[in-house]
């Protein structure tokens, strides 16, 4: 439902931002609908950068429950704005309250899940912002016809939020959260709930050797110290290759690639790349825990490369208009569809994985800050350069840094697959004996 709401919010905004502007008095003032759409990510910039001390102090589940509170203020106050600040501040909220939970979310399912399944798990995330990218696309159809249909469509947005406040009453909370708060025998029984007896006594006795040493909250310095220092660096750099590849320029510009052969609705050419992205999520369930995180990274990045090149191809070169127009599309829908393979799914699961027990919610939370700042940078200056340079110059430097972001994969991820989160993190800190690589 947390991931569903982040997809909803992005795609809310697609069809109905005209509608919007006419009626709350900012019409032809493109600055000011550009604010609307972006100050959603300014929210979830400082949302990012609170969820640690909450995490910290409340814990996942309670975590949760508390952030939905500025999730569905936001979207009344949205709904039922009559002035652009109100719709301002109601858009920050709701950015508030999804900064905090792209933060939680995989660091929740890391948590909780068996090793086994902790991979497919951890696409839940994406699939779920797919499915509310589809869903507010969908929902969006009736505001071609309806000017007010927008705020029918936000006041929708507050019902995912009551859900996870109810549904999050029945869940557990983080066996290494209770552990590392002294609630041993709390994690104790979760961890017998979740993955069974047999792995009990191994389970707690990795999970209290990790957390015996924690009396103390982590402060955001220790991200400057060994071996934080280098899982801070890969989560950090990990979203900036992811944004700085263009997954944002290319969402945008979808829309123009579909337009040129006659598909004219800008919501169903979104559709098409919401469906495509939504297959290439449910291909990632499937193989996250088969082929492994590194393997999936490494081949996502070189098919986003492959993919922007065959769309610079189609562009720069003399080709048939018709065989131009193919090429353009198939290259968006391949881009997008193994974007969604590797890219986006195991960037989300792997920093939580690296990550130690003590540090886990502060290197998050610097990750998405970073992720946060690059998406606004590409949000803001993607057109200009397209304008200034051309989209084959643009998209053949999105194919340059997704080259790039493989050759990293390939040289700086560890492989996660099959192991727990207590043996990853004593096989990374510079003190284990027998350090497995």
């Amino acid at each position: 439902m947390a991931n569903f709401l982040f997809g909803y919010h992005i795609g809310v905004m697609n069809g109905p931002i005209e509608d919007i502007a006419r009626e709350l008095g900012f019409q032809g003032n493109p600055f000011l609908q550009g604010l609307v759409v972006s100050i959603f990510i300014v929210g979830a910039f400082f949302g990012s950068l609170g969820s640690a001390a909450l995490v910290d102090k409340f814990g996942c589940k309670r975590t949760l429950q508390i952030d939905s509170i500025p999730l569905i203020l936001g979207a009344l106050l949205s709904a039922q704005a009559d002035s652009l600040d109100e719709m301002l501040l109601g858009r920050f909220l709701v950015g508030i309250g999804i900064g905090v939970n792209t933060v939680l979310v995989p660091l929740y399912i890391s948590e909780v899940a068996p090793t086994k399944y902790r991979g497919s798990l951890g696409t839940l995330c994406q699939i779920g912002t797919c499915l509310g990218i589809i869903a507010a696309l969908s929902l969006g159809i009736p505001s071609e016809s309806d000017p007010h249909w927008w705020r029918t469509m936000l006041y929708a947005a507050c019902v995912p939020g009551v859900l996870i406040v109810v549904g999050m009453q029945f869940a557990v909370e983080s066996p290494r959260w209770l552990a590392k708060v002294g609630r041993i025998d709390d994690a104790r029984n979760v961890v017998e709930r979740l993955w069974g007896p047999s792995e009990v006594e191994k389970s707690m006795e990795e999970i209290q050797s990790v957390v015996a040493n924690d009396d103390s909250q982590a402060s955001w310095s220790e991200l400057l110290e060994e071996p934080h220092n280098r899982v801070a660096l890969i989560g950090g750099s990990l979203f900036f290759l992811q944004q700085f590849a263009g997954i944002n320029g290319v969402l945008y510009f979808s829309s123009l690639t579909f337009r040129d052969v006659g598909i004219t609705s800008s919501i169903l050419a979104s559709l098409y790349v919401g469906i495509t992205n939504f297959a290439g999520a449910i291909f990632a369930s499937i193989l996250m825990d088969k082929q492994g995180r590194k393997k999936l990274l490494t081949g996502s990045y070189l098919g986003m490369a492959l993919a922007m090149f065959l769309i610079v191809y189609a562009i720069s070169f003399p080709l048939d208009e018709g065989v131009s127009h193919s090429l353009s599309i198939t290259g968006t829908l391949l881009y997008i569809f193994t974007f969604a393979i590797g890219a986006g799914p195991v960037t989300g699961i792997i920093i939580p994985e690296l990550s130690g027990a003590r540090t886990r919610s502060k290197v998050m939370g610097f990750s998405f800050t970073v992720h946060w700042i690059c998406n606004f940078l590409v949000g803001l200056y993607f057109l200009e350069l397209v304008k200034k340079l051309g989209v084959g110059a643009v998209y053949a430097g999105f194919g340059g840094v997704s080259l790039l972001s493989a050759l990293f994969a390939y040289n700086f991820i560890v492989e996660t697959k099959g192991r727990s989160l207590e043996e990853i993190e004593m096989s990374l800190s510079p003190a284990a004996p027998g350090k497995r690589e």
